[in-house]
């Protein structure tokens, strides 16, 4: 009997550790798909020759209004990515950078088949699907607004 007792303690610690490395996890995914976005926008907006390449490229895809599209798409990825980074305003950080992935997705990418190589939606498709579970589960343990709730 003292065996099944021990195995069941083993069990629910288990699924403690789990259970807490499930918001640590959150946290390490809202923590990379922030710095990604940001670090994207920055490139883009920044970098003199991204800047042109990036309008170009838009031009050349049919993103209509290529160079405010450009700046828009920039400022979006920095200031979301950088909310969601520290972990402020998550859910409508990663919901405003879905919808923008979800626009790339149809308007760009879709046409194009699945393999990233081919400028396929592979890549795109995996960040929407990121950001979707950022969306429904929360910031994880280390946020600041978690912070500013007094959680």
């Amino acid at each position: 009997m003292a065996e099944t007792s021990v195995w069941a303690d083993m069990g629910q610690r288990d699924m403690s550790l789990l259970y807490n490395f499930r918001f640590w996890s959150l946290t390490l995914m809202r923590i990379f798909l922030g710095g990604l976005f940001a670090y994207h926008g920055a490139l883009r907006l920044l970098v003199p020759a991204n800047l042109a390449g990036s309008i170009s490229y838009f031009t050349q895809v049919g993103i209509p209004f290529a160079q405010y599209s450009t700046y828009l798409f920039g400022t979006v990825e920095v200031v979301a990515g950088m909310l969601l980074l520290v972990g402020i305003f998550t859910r409508w950080s990663a919901f405003v950078l879905m919808l923008g992935m979800i626009y790339i997705f149809f308007q760009v990418h879709l046409k194009n088949g699945f393999l990233v190589g081919n400028n396929g939606y592979e890549f795109v498709l995996l960040l929407i699907f990121a950001l979707l579970f950022v969306l429904v589960n929360g910031p994880g343990h280390l946020a600041l607004e978690k912070m500013f709730k007094g959680e």
